[in-house]
């Protein structure tokens, strides 16, 4: 017979050899285990779901290690061009003063051979190339300086041209940021003014820093953007304010439709020579008269009514621009006209009726406002002057509702407009009316500027006004350090 097996057999307890030691069984060890890490792996997976349904977040690092880290390895953090606002966008006159400063920030010991400023003053032109045959016209460029100024705000002296030299007095500069201030005194000279037409001309002053330091095989040059200066020459009046009178007959072209008619215009203009931006009052009287042309003879003075009549009147005030230069050893010359203002003229008169021309003139009165911005002066390569256009249609009152036996034509006049630009300081009315009793136009101190040509440019210096030297260390109560940690956070 078999023996008896028991099913259960209670836990044993394993007694150590040492009093009052119990030890568990192998066993229920290992099953204790076994149900802390299922544990552990269900609080892993509940943290990695609720990592998933939470935004993503960056891993934030300690403090102490961001703020002992610089935001950037360049050894060169910031090099730029600071010009005040209210220098950069005004507009300079002859005798004004330029001012700003150079910035530049290094973060490790930095040897450099000089920072240098280049304030410049450029001509070009446009012209069409005599050579080319074709329909489409070629446009040849030539350029023109003005002047070319250039300093060293801090290093090596520009003339320097020994390598050898150079190398041994080549200063460092310490870790920071240094500013170093600049002034350019403009001399009482007319430059012409800064203007931009494409394909026709460019006339531009721009400033800019460069820094110099050695390297392996070449030498490093950066350059910053380049800043442009809006200039203004001061012109002065030619002669005394008075009445610009008009008494002119435009005669109808040869192919025109109205061949036998023209125009004859009179009136006048106040207050020329003009200011840019003032009023000028206009009072014109326009008719309709015999053309001179159609019998052969002169009109003896007198008018000679013809069934035609002036409909529609208008000014503008042109943009002259005369531009010349050499191309190819031959001197070209050409002119462009813009239009800057059209004003259409309401009749003061006998106003025509909606359907018919009942007035035989066509008389307006008014002002006309300037722009702000008219400024002639010339130059080497480039003219601009400005001119009053009139334009009126003419069409016959016998057949004005047929439409196709209706005879129209327009009318061209072209009349100078004498504008000029005075000095903002110590230029009065009363100035103006007795600078003519002397010759040389030297009374209360008012003499018109000399030519650009003249012997006068630009003079650069270090420092020249409020703002001294500064130099802050590179660390992180540095604004451009500061700068480039918040640019660094966000991104």
């Amino acid at each position: 017979m078999r023996p008896s097996r028991m099913l259960y057999q209670p836990q044993q307890l394993w007694t150590d050899s040492r009093p009052g030691t119990v030890v568990v069984s192998p066993g229920l060890q290992g099953l204790s285990l076994y149900v802390d890490e299922q544990q552990r792996k269900y609080e892993s997976a509940q943290q990695r779901q609720q990592q998933r349904e939470q935004p993503h977040q960056k891993p934030q690092t300690p403090p102490s290690a961001a703020d002992d880290r610089a935001p950037t390895t360049e050894r060169v953090a910031e090099f730029k061009l600071d010009i005040p606002n209210g220098v950069c966008n005004m507009t300079q006159h002859p005798g004004d003063t330029i001012v700003g400063s150079v910035v530049v920030t290094v973060t490790k010991p930095t040897r450099a051979q000089r920072i240098t400023l280049t304030f410049v003053g450029q001509e070009r032109v446009y012209l069409r190339d005599p050579a080319n045959t074709s329909l489409i016209p070629s446009m040849v460029k030539a350029d023109y300086i003005l002047f070319e100024k250039r300093l060293s705000l801090w290093g090596q002296e520009i003339d320097n041209s020994s390598q050898q030299d150079a190398g041994s007095q080549m200063e460092v500069l310490a870790p920071g940021t240094l500013q170093i201030p600049f002034s350019i005194k403009l001399p009482h000279v007319n430059y012409p003014a800064t203007i931009k037409r494409d394909k026709v001309c460019r006339v531009r002053y721009l400033i800019w820093a460069q820094f110099e330091r050695p390297g392996t095989f070449r030498d490093h040059e950066m350059t910053t953007l380049k800043e442009m200066m809006y200039m203004e020459p001061l012109a002065y009046p030619t002669r005394p304010r008075e009445v610009f009178r008009i008494n002119r007959t435009i005669e109808p072209f040869a192919d025109s439709s109205t061949s036998g008619v023209a125009v004859q215009v009179d009136g006048g203009l106040s207050q020329l020579p003009a200011m840019a931006g003032d009023r000028i009052l206009y009072q014109l009287e326009i008719r309709a008269v015999r053309s001179a042309t159609a019998s052969g003879a002169e009109l003896d003075g007198q008018r000679q009514s013809v069934p035609y009549t002036v409909r529609y009147v208008r000014m503008c005030v042109v943009e002259r621009l005369y531009v010349r230069g050499l191309i190819k050893g031959s001197e070209l010359s050409q002119s462009y006209r813009t239009d800057l203002f059209s004003l259409t003229l309401d009749p003061t008169g006998q106003v025509p009726g909606k359907h018919s021309n009942s007035a035989s003139v066509f008389a307006s009165t008014g002002y006309l406002r300037l722009p702000v911005d008219l400024c002639p002066f010339e130059s080497k390569q480039l003219s601009r002057t400005y001119e009053l256009r009139i334009e009126c249609d003419v069409a016959d009152d016998s057949s004005l509702l047929d439409k196709v036996t209706r005879q129209t034509s327009t009318y061209i006049l072209f009349t100078p407009l004498d504008v000029c630009t005075v000095s903002p300081d110590g230029f009065t009315t009363a100035a103006l009316n007795n600078a003519y009793t002397d010759e040389t136009m030297n009374i209360s101190g008012i003499a018109p500027p000399a030519h650009h040509l003249a012997a006068g440019e630009p003079t650069i210096r270090v420092g020249g006004w409020e703002m001294e030297r500064s130099y802050i260390k590179w660390d992180k109560h540095n604004p451009t350090w500061i700068e480039l940690a918040k640019r660094k956070a966000a991104a």
